[in-house]
Formats: structure tokens, C-alpha cells, sequence
């Protein structure tokens, strides 16, 4: 199977540049950094580098912390590799101001292009993040440097597959010299492969925090006492949006939703539905502060959702409408909000369990049921500040536990 892997690689390497050039003109790719994928790079390098390696907004949220705790030592550099060009804007901005931190953008998974890339930045520790797992990559690490798995993520899905190629699986996960798992039952998942260094921390998502803003001079201001967030939503879930806003008013309650699409790009498609609907909305880009008259305020820039969560304490989950698996609660749940979800969370089946027996979070199943459990909510809204602080408490321990785990490869 790996002979096999090394050899499609090798034939996609001829056309690679060709694969990118396309997504450039598609607007996927960086048209000035994409061949940062190929492995030409402008930043020069002379020493080894802490390296982390994920792959899109999430997985770089869930390290941030990190990530600031050992830029603080004024004598290591640390790298951070991801795909997306999200998570590049999102590097950017958060680290403008940690000059030993650097982001480029992750190569592809060829032979020859991995080889340029850990021959350019020399790792002295690989640490990869979640499910971010490329075959030439991992064993050509293994050479040169320590290799971590961290806040590994496995779902029932993938473990499906990956048994189907259990000695390849087995190999590839045996590369690493430790794991750390995102919940126990990823534990267990993992361990299936006969795989012994694994251990359990906690899960780091936990801990990921926004502070950032692409706005510093941005600060919401409620307009509407009857608010609510409809929060990562994704294609097919603004129809649900939209009809729980009609819902509201049928029951003659004045509310405005704060829409905070997963994917920006989506804005014009979102729009034209809102249009078709004869609902009004209003752009944060064109007037930063939310109007009285208006039923949406969409939010169409990354990092402002803190200073929302900060005003508006009705958080609906986008992601789990449809059968995405959803999408991570943690950042409103860390403000205290109350967190509405569909019924398909199975990417984050540990965190929600913890939500909801903290009493924060509540299953809706239709847009008459979001709106029946909103106007609930507008009417009496529920204190959760003992939640914050058990939340604050929880996600303290994990970040340390793990410094300390990373410590005993970083250190040595």
C-alpha cells in the first residue's frame, strides 16, 4: 500500500504545479504564496524549528495557546504549516506581533517536494495536528525529527477505512513517538492498531479562544434586546435560518438573527437567498454597527464572534442541521451563551455531552422548535456565569497538562 502511495505521488508531482495554478484561478489558493505548496520558500532558515503542522481554521485555533507559550522563549522558532487560506489569514493576524512565528503554507504530500521542504525548515520536532496525517510526510519526518500526533481526532467513519488497510494504518500511526487523543474514545480507536503511546490529556479545542479581531476599532453594540446568533452555518442551513426568523415573527416578537457564515465566500449565494425570502439584512463590511429595521446582521469578516457572544447569549450551532457532524461550541460556551444544535454533532460528540450536562446546550430538530426554545429564552434568559468559570477551570488544567507533555520532548 505505501509502495503504492509513493508511487501515485510521484505521478502527481508532475502535474502539481498545474493541480495549484487551477486553484489559484479558482481562488482557493494564495496567487502570491502558492508555491510555498511546492516547496520554494522566501524566508530564509539557518536553524531547527518547532513545527506545527495543521490544516485549517480549527486545528490552528485549537493550538494558539500553545503556540504563545513558547513564543515566549525568546530562543525558539516555531513554524506553523496549514492549507487553507482561512487559517493563513487567521496566522497573520494573531501573530503579527510574534516575530518568531512563522506560517507557510503546507506541501503537498509528494516525495520531492516534502523532501525540499524538511530539508529547508530541519524540524528538531514535527508535531501534527488532529487528523492532518500525509503519508510521505510522516515517514520522511521520522528520519530528522521527533514525531507527535496531538489532540489526535479519529471518527467511527474514518476508523471504518483505515481498517480496511490495517498494516498500512498501523505503520503509519506507528511512526510517532507519542500520541495524545482527543477524547478516550479516540483513545481506544487508535489503540485498536496496536498502537501503545497514547495517551489522554483532555481535548485542546477546550482551551482554543478567539481574541482576535480583524477589526481592532469593532464593537457591536445589541440594537435589538431580542437577538440571537446563528453561528457557522453552512449551505442548506440558511433556509433553516430563515425560517425560524419567519417563525419568530409570526409569534410577534421584534428579533434580529447576528449570521456568522462558516464560509465568508458564501456571502453573495446567502444574500440572494435572504432576497428571495423578502427578508432585509445588513453587512457588517458596510456598517459595522447592527439597524434596528433590519432581520439580518451578517457578519462578513473572521474573529468578531467573541465581542458578539459578549452581547448576545443565544448561540445556534450550524453544522448539525445537515449532516456535517457540526461544529465546535466551545467558543460560545466559553462566554457563558446558551447553545442551540440540530442533531448531527458526531465530530464533537465528547464536547457536547459536556455541555449538556452542564446544562448550556439544548437539541433543536425542526425551525418551529429553535424558534419556540429562542423566544424561551428572550423571555427568560439563563444565568451561566458558574459554567464559565467551570469552563475556565477545565480548560486551564488541559493547557498546562499538555505544556507539560510537550515539555518532555521540547526540553530534552
Amino acid at each position: 500500500m505505501r509502495a503504492l502511495y509513493i508511487c501515485l505521488s510521484y505521478l502527481f508531482h508532475i502535474f502539481a504545479k498545474f493541480f495549484l495554478k487551477i486553484r489559484v484561478a479558482k481562488k482557493k489558493e494564495d496567487p502570491t504564496r502558492y508555491l510555498e505548496k511546492l516547496g520554494f520558500y522566501k524566508i530564509e532558515n539557518n536553524s531547527p524549528v518547532i513545527w506545527f503542522h495543521a490544516s485549517s481554521l480549527g486545528e490552528v485555533k485549537s493550538i494558539v495557546p500553545l503556540i504563545f507559550h513558547y513564543s515566549k522563549e525568546g530562543n525558539v522558532r516555531i513554524l506553523i504549516t496549514t492549507v487553507t487560506l482561512s487559517s493563513s489569514e487567521y496566522c497573520s493576524k494573531i501573530f503579527k506581533n510574534s516575530p518568531n512565528v512563522i506560517h507557510q503554507f503546507s506541501p503537498l504530500d509528494t516525495p520531492i517536494i516534502v523532501k525540499k521542504f524538511l530539508g529547508h525548515w530541519k524540524p528538531k520536532i514535527s508535531i501534527f495536528v488532529e487528523s492532518e496525517l500525509w503519508p510521505n510526510l510522516i515517514f520522511q519526518c521520522k528520519k530528522i525529527s521527533k514525531l507527535i500526533l496531538l489532540n489526535a481526532r479519529l471518527s467511527k467513519k474514518s476508523f471504518s477505512r483505515w481498517k480496511l488497510i490495517n498494516k498500512f494504518s498501523q505503520n503509519m500511526l506507528g511512526q510517532f513517538d507519542s500520541i495524545t487523543a482527543q477524547s478516550k474514545e479516540v483513545k481506544s480507536l487508535i489503540e485498536f492498531f496496536n498502537i501503545k503511546s497514547v495517551n489522554f490529556y483532555g481535548n485542546l479545542k477546550f482551551v482554543s479562544i478567539d481574541d482576535l479581531s480583524n477589526n481592532c476599532n469593532f464593537n457591536f453594540e445589541k440594537k435589538i434586546n431580542y437577538s440571537w446568533v446563528a453561528m457557522s452555518t453552512h449551505r442548506g442551513e440558511e433556509d433553516f435560518v430563515i425560517q425560524t426568523i419567519k417563525n419568530i415573527k409570526e409569534k410577534k416578537f421584534i428579533s434580529q438573527c447576528i449570521l456568522i457564515p462558516r464560509h465568508i465566500t458564501r456571502i453573495k449565494e446567502i444574500t440572494d437567498l435572504i432576497e428571495t425570502n423578502n427578508l432585509t439584512y445588513q453587512l457588517k463590511s458596510q456598517e459595522p454597527s447592527p439597524l434596528e429595521n433590519k432581520d439580518l446582521y451578517i457578519v462578513d469578516s473572521y474573529g468578531e464572534a467573541k465581542k458578539i457572544f459578549n452581547k448576545v447569549g443565544l448561540v445556534f450551532l450550524g453544522g448539525s442541521i445537515i449532516a456535517h457532524g457540526g461544529q465546535n461550541p466551545l467558543e460560545p460556551a466559553h462566554e457563558g451563551c446558551s447553545i442551540f444544535h440540530g442533531p448531527n454533532v458526531y465530530n464533537f460528540t465528547e464536547i457536547y455531552d459536556f455541555i449538556r450536562n452542564n446544562g448550556i446546550s439544548q437539541l433543536v430538530t425542526s425551525a418551529d422548535s429553535l424558534a419556540n426554545s429562542l423566544i424561551a429564552g428572550f423571555e427568560k434568559p439563563m444565568n451561566n456565569s458558574k459554567f464559565k468559570e467551570t469552563m475556565e477551570q477545565y480548560s486551564q488544567k488541559i493547557l498546562l497538562d499538555h505544556i507539560n507533555y510537550l515539555n518532555s520532548f521540547i526540553k530534552e
